[in-house]
């Protein structure tokens, strides 16, 4: 188990902000999922259905690690009935 580790911090130290950023957005993105999940008394498997996919591309969308689509974003979105992302909406205001 401590080689794993090792492995993993090897990792982390070659990572750019950037991908570090990456991974934040992503981990903060599924536990947003999971706790929706948990509020609505839903499974994976049940997101999967609800997605039209299969329950093996959940896990993989949920191991914090996928680059999510704005596309696939907005799909989760409509399905869980929750905002995922809050984006500030601010207009340049023009003469």
């Amino acid at each position: 188990m401590k080689q794993k580790h090792q492995a993993f911090d090897r990792l982390l130290e070659k990572a750019t902000p950037e991908q570090e950023r990456q991974v934040s957005l992503s981990l903060d993105i599924v536990l947003k999922i999971e706790a929706i999940l948990d509020r609505r008394g839903m499974s994976r498997k049940e997101l999967a259905a609800a997605m039209g996919k299969r329950e093996s591309e959940i896990s993989k969308w949920m191991s914090g690690v996928h680059n999510f689509t704005l596309l696939t974003l907005a799909k989760l979105e409509v399905v869980l009935g929750e905002p995922l992302l809050l984006v500030s909406k601010e207009r340049e205001k023009r003469d």
